[in-house]
């Protein structure tokens, strides 16, 4: 399209469509960094880490127990890792600057740190060095060793030995792991909500895209108007000046200035609401709005001035044309009497007398005839007038006797046509009044129908009337509705409406995230809602001081897997060294103590533990219960052959690393508070923090549901509209598709209706109205045959419109309506010649009309 200097005109595109588009691509190779990185997860890491063991050292912990414990459960990293346990301390560089060779992870065996009355000795610190270029930042650094060496502690302080060191390689491995995460929730949520982004940015440039379009067609319609209008400016001039000033009505003067004021008007708007629409910026704005609505309403004023101006010029002028000029006003009078004389004739009994529908079959006939107005009869207009004067008043006196009839409630009147009262005035008639025989046609016609009932065909084709709503409904349905059709924005109220559904759906968003984000994440918890079952209990208790029952009795967990507990009953003042609190009646021991009093109960039951790695079996887990002289338990730890990695911890293990010990009066509750532990301890075995950051997997999952319940909303709207306009384009192609047949079978009876209205009928008294009728119906029969061709020619989106549905309703009525009309004038031309037949005083005998079976 070009405008009106020849500058090229382009289709504006909204940004959110190269966003959109962006996006897509986005969304295509996140996809595909998903997939890859959800496959890494089935496939081994590439490199295997190493565990050397240096020097002498306790716990069972030697290279070849070490190395069959790699045999049997190896372990990966996605980096080379080599994982080596001193027998020494560390130095202040080793161990807070990581100055040792890259890929290295040195573990020191010492579990505390060097006397710090020692001064000249480097080596004097416990813990994990760890090398510097395996971590980004200092915070980083600090974090992993604490959590490798938690890892190695914890599992030596419960009787492990190669396995605490395989066990610190395995927490190595994952928390050094410097992969993409691989997780499924993790990646199927950023997907989605780069998914979800595109089809949200998608939506608004197809909306845009669709109003724009929407604004475009009603712009070129109105351009379609204008040019017409402006093509038949030279010919409506001509007209114009053609009629002498002396017969010129005013209303065909005001007319005519009227039309070249806004001819020229809209000529001059045209240029700049073109470059309007098709600037991005102002293509959709409430102004460019406001004028395009202006320009198709002057638009359609002027088609209206320039045919009435034409059909008044050559009235006025004697041209040619002046019959179909008055035929405009009689169709719809035609239209209206024909519709009751049908009613009256068919109803039962006598109504109205048959010489009152005589006289109204006349005055039809004579304002037909008088619609044909030769160009050359000076009085043409007054002719039209008086016949439409006389119709009536006959129509008046009908009313009058319709009135004696009780009737219900009467159907609305139809509104006259803007279009009926210009021409009107363009002729110098004055506007059509309450006292017009087009008004007076239309009360008559529903007075009858309301006596009579709907008995024509037409009336089952008339719209419903729409009831007004009361005023509270109207209010909730201004502030919950849609927008009214053809309002590009909403009002105050709808975006008050958006703004609070979206708010509403932001809030449903954070919590349903929360609570997802919370179940992923979450630690596994002590429930306290069990009775100890999958607890096989031993007592190892010469004394008789503990009994099964008791301890079963308090116990408050279960075990998922089946789990093998020893309770092994010792002399506390044997086995531990017990001192008293200065300032205090609780006693306390030393870690040293601890530590040998664990590994001496392990090393008492040697025919438990496996003669090759020194560990007990993994389902058998054996609780200390140490009696005092005065009757009270000490629980100084576990030994156990389960092993834990990541978070997890065996609970409290201040014995071991600070001599804490807690005398209690209640061994057996001790002792069930420990297999409960135990129980928390093994659903947590394993755990390990998420690889990825559970904030961000929240904000993701936030906006993902956000959009995802937006899109949907989107989408089912879309879905309605759509289901809507194709129900509406099954109906009007029904429509369509029986009008066309019944236009066949009025087009193949044509010739019979010829002679039924012309020579039989109007050959009568009264036939006048049906001649001319006829003239009339034949018209109309030929604008139905047009406006179904181009109904069926109508491209599908065409279709889809509901101007569409609109215009199929309407043919349905026209086309009704010239069937009953022809009906009526076969059945009419039957009756007459029945009767002429016997008016010689013989039976009149059955007689077939042209057209008949």
């Amino acid at each position: 399209m070009h405008d009106s200097t020849g500058r090229r005109l382009r289709r504006p595109i909204h940004w959110t469509a190269f966003v959109a588009l962006v996006l897509a691509v986005v969304t295509t190779l996140l996809g595909i960094r998903a997939v890859f990185a959800v496959h890494a997860a089935s496939v081994p890491k590439p490199y295997e880490v190493k565990v050397l063991i240096q020097g002498k050292q306790n716990f069972n912990i030697t290279q070849e127990r070490v190395d069959a414990e790699l045999a049997e459960h190896p372990v990966r990293s996605s980096q080379p890792l080599t994982v080596i346990l001193e027998d020494r301390w560390l130095t202040g560089d080793e161990l807070l600057r990581g100055q040792v060779p890259d890929g290295q992870i040195i573990i020191s065996s010492k579990l505390d740190n060097l006397d710090p009355n020692i001064q000249d000795v480097q080596e004097r610190f416990s813990g994990v060095g760890l090398a510097e270029n395996l971590t980004s930042s200092k915070e980083e650094h600090t974090d992993l060793r604490f959590g490798i060496e938690h890892a190695f502690i914890k599992n030596v302080s419960v009787g492990h030995g190669a396995k605490a060191v395989v066990a610190a390689a395995q927490t190595a491995s994952v928390v050094l792991d410097k992969t993409v995460t691989s997780s499924v929730m993790f990646w199927f949520s950023v997907v989605a909500l780069s998914a979800m982004l595109t089809a949200a940015f998608l939506a608004s440039a197809l909306r845009f895209r669709s109003r724009w379009e929407s604004r475009h067609r009603r712009l070129v319609v109105a351009q379609r108007k204008l040019a017409r209008v402006v093509l038949d400016l030279e010919a409506l001039e001509a007209t114009y000046t053609a009629t002498e000033k002396s017969k010129r009505p005013e209303g065909f003067t005001k007319a005519w200035t009227e039309l070249q004021r806004l001819s020229l008007a809209a000529a001059r708007v045209e240029d700049p609401l073109v470059s309007d629409l098709f600037d991005r910026q102002r293509c959709l704005s409430k102004n460019t709005g406001k004028q395009l609505t202006a320009f198709e309403a002057t638009a359609r004023k002027l088609t209206s001035l320039a045919d009435s101006l034409m059909g008044a010029g050559s009235v006025h002028a004697k041209l040619v044309g002046t019959g179909s000029t008055f035929d405009k006003l009689s169709s719809p009078i035609n239209d209206a009497a024909t519709e009751l004389l049908i009613r009256l004739e068919d109803a039962p009994g006598r109504m109205v007398s048959g010489a009152d529908l005589a006289e109204l079959r006349r005055a039809l006939g004579s304002l037909l005839d008088a619609a044909q107005g030769e160009s050359k009869q000076a009085n043409a207009v007054q002719t039209w007038s008086s016949a439409e004067k006389q119709l009536a008043d006959i129509t008046a006196r009908v009313i009058r006797e319709l009135r004696r009839y009780p009737h219900g409630k009467r159907p609305p009147i139809p509104e006259v046509t803007a279009e009926h009262n210009q021409l009107r005035s363009s002729l110098g008639l004055p506007p059509l009044s309450q006292k017009g025989a087009l008004y007076q046609l239309h009360v008559a016609n529903s007075m009858a129908r309301s006596i009579l009932g709907d008995t024509l065909e037409t009336d089952q084709k008339q719209p419903p009337a729409v009831k007004k709503a009361p005023v509270d409904t109207q209010f909730w349905a201004k502030i919950f509705g849609t927008r009214a059709a053809g309002n590009d924005e909403p009002g105050k109220l709808g975006r008050i409406k958006i703004i609070g559904l979206l708010a509403v759906l932001l809030c449903a968003s954070l919590i349903a995230s929360g609570i997802i984000v919370s179940s992923v994440t979450k630690k596994p918890r002590a429930t306290y809602d069990g009775s100890g079952q999958g607890m096989i209990l031993e007592i190892d208790d010469k004394s008789g001081l503990v009994d099964e029952s008791e301890i079963r009795r308090y116990m408050e967990e279960d075990f998922d897997v089946e789990q093998h507990l020893l309770v092994a009953v010792r002399d506390a003042e044997s086995y531990l060294e017990l001192q008293n609190r200065e300032g205090s009646e609780f006693r306390e021991s030393t870690p040293q103590s601890v530590q040998q009093t664990i590994w001496r109960i392990k090393n008492e039951y040697k025919d438990r533990l496996d003669p090759d790695s020194a560990e007990l079996p993994e389902d058998l887990t054996i609780i200390p219960l140490l009696i005092t002289d005065e009757g009270q338990g000490i629980m100084p730890g576990l030994i156990s052959g389960a092993v834990i990695s990541g978070k997890a911890s065996w609970g409290s293990t201040t014995g071991w690393e600070y001599g804490s010990i807690f005398e209690s009066s209640y061994p057996s509750m001790e002792v069930a508070k420990a297999a409960e532990d135990f129980a928390t301890v093994l659903k947590r075995a394993g755990y390990e923090e998420p690889d990825y950051n559970a904030a961000l997997l929240f904000w993701i999952l936030t906006f993902m549901f956000f959009f995802t319940v937006l899109n949907l909303v989107q989408l089912i709207k879309y879905l309605l509209g759509a289901s809507l306009r194709l129900n509406r384009f099954s109906r009007g192609s029904r429509a369509l598709g029986q009008a066309r047949r019944q236009l066949e079978q009025l087009a193949l009876g044509l010739e019979d209706s010829q002679i039924n209205a012309v020579a039989v009928l109007g050959a009568s008294e009264s036939g006048r109205a049906d001649e001319a009728g006829q003239r009339l119906f034949e018209r109309a029969l030929m604008m139905a045959w047009r406006e179904a061709e181009e109904l069926s020619t109508m491209s599908l989106s065409q279709r889809l419109s509901s101007d569409f549905g609109a215009r199929t309703a309407h043919l349905q009525r026209l086309v009704a309506l010239l069937d009953e009309r022809d009906a009526d004038v076969a059945k009419r031309a039957k009756d007459l010649v029945l009767a002429s037949r016997g008016a010689g005083g013989d039976a009149p005998k059955p007689v077939k009309l042209p057209g008949e079976q």
